[in-house]
């Protein structure tokens, strides 16, 4: 089995990861608070994967010893890979997720197989191990084998938390099986239900202060096409009624909340209602709306492009660069100096750092 490098906890770098091995329309994004307004405009959200300094817990939590056969879990036995495992356990868990073909075979081919074998499996997924390590930190000296990490080494670890079937999950692979979180009640959300446990978890590690979380959600730029299309239509709709075209301005004063895009209940009721007044308020969002797209689809572009360049630039051997600067530095008779001056200065900041 071929060695799986560590890569960075970046949205950017899971976003193109997620593509790269065929799965469409989803993307990353990067929470800074677990709170309502953070979730409002991420709808829906898949999962969450949470990063953290990883400690042994003091007392062991109940796992699943029979779970759902539908619920993928598998065991983490591959060495660095438990970032794209956490990403699997969020996506093949969602069959609304179009995976692609090979991770689609993958999830019905070990359906059965037990949570070690699965984590086996994993590693023969060849497209899936160079899309992970292609995000490999350039190294001047490759190492003829991996340092095992000593008990004073920081080691963080990936895990993740989805729903499923009616009941909150933690799905982590250093576990048994996976931990039930909780049950969720009928139209409950549960990145409501969910957020304590996460919260706790936190408070938990005292002054540690690493740690990140993440949300799989639907491609954002997708979500904007969608809705365009969307106000498009009730635009030319709420524009053909004779009502809403007949209204004087004067009478165009009565305050009213339009009807939210998702609320498709709302506005047939309020076709149904025929509020002349009402109406022109909902056209008027409707083109807002059509407005606030263009420039959100702006923005979006604006960010996926800045994530593949940085991307490139994290892909990028430097290594080559410097070595031939520091030779040319070096033939200048320069490179001493310098390194002299930096040794200089390391030795005044250590001083006056005692003092």
């Amino acid at each position: 089995m071929s060695g799986w490098c560590t890569i960075e906890s970046d949205p950017g770098v899971f976003t193109e990861l997620i593509q790269t091995i065929g799965v469409k329309d989803i993307q990353v994004e990067e929470l800074y608070m677990l709170s309502e307004d953070s979730f409002a405009s991420l709808r829906p959200v898949y999962g969450l994967i949470f990063l953290f300094k990883w400690q042994k817990e003091k007392t062991e939590r109940p796992h699943e010893t029979n779970p759902d056969e539908d619920l993928f879990f598998a065991a983490q036995v591959i060495n660095n890979a438990c970032a794209t495992q956490a990403l699997l356990s969020i996506l093949l868990n969602h069959p609304e997720i179009d995976v692609g073909e090979e991770l689609d075979t993958f999830r019905t081919f070990t359906k059965s197989f037990p949570p070690e074998l699965k984590g086996e499996a994993i590693g023969s997924l060849d497209k899936v191990r160079n899309a992970h390590n292609s995000f490999a930190r350039p190294e001047p000296f490759v190492p003829e084998e991996q340092r095992q990490a000593t008990k004073d080494d920081d080691v963080f670890h990936f895990i993740a938390y989805i729903p499923h079937k009616g009941k909150i999950y933690e799905l982590d692979g250093l576990k048994p099986g996976p931990i039930v979180l909780g049950t969720l009640n009928e139209n409950e959300d549960w990145l409501n239900a969910v957020q304590p446990h996460i919260e706790s978890r936190i408070q938990s590690y005292g002054s540690e202060i690493r740690f990140n979380l993440m949300a799989i959600i639907k491609d954002q730029r997708v979500v904007v096409k969608e809705n365009k299309i969307k106000h498009t239509e009730r635009v030319e709709e709420l524009s053909q009624l004779s009502k809403v075209n007949d209204l004087k301005e004067e009478e165009n004063a009565m305050e009213c909340t339009p009807v939210h895009i998702d609320d498709d209940d709302g506005y047939q009721a309020l076709l149904k209602e025929s509020n002349p007044s009402r109406l022109r308020k909902q056209l008027e969002y409707e083109n807002k709306c059509l407005v606030d797209s263009d420039v959100t689809m702006r923005q979006l572009e604006q960010k996926f492009h800045m994530w593949k360049n940085e991307n490139i630039r994290r892909k990028h051997n430097y290594i080559p660069f410097v070595v031939s600067m520091l030779k040319i530095l070096a033939k200048e008779k320069k490179l001493k100096p310098m390194m002299e001056k930096a040794f200089e200065k390391k030795q005044e900041r250590e001083k006056l750092a005692k003092n």
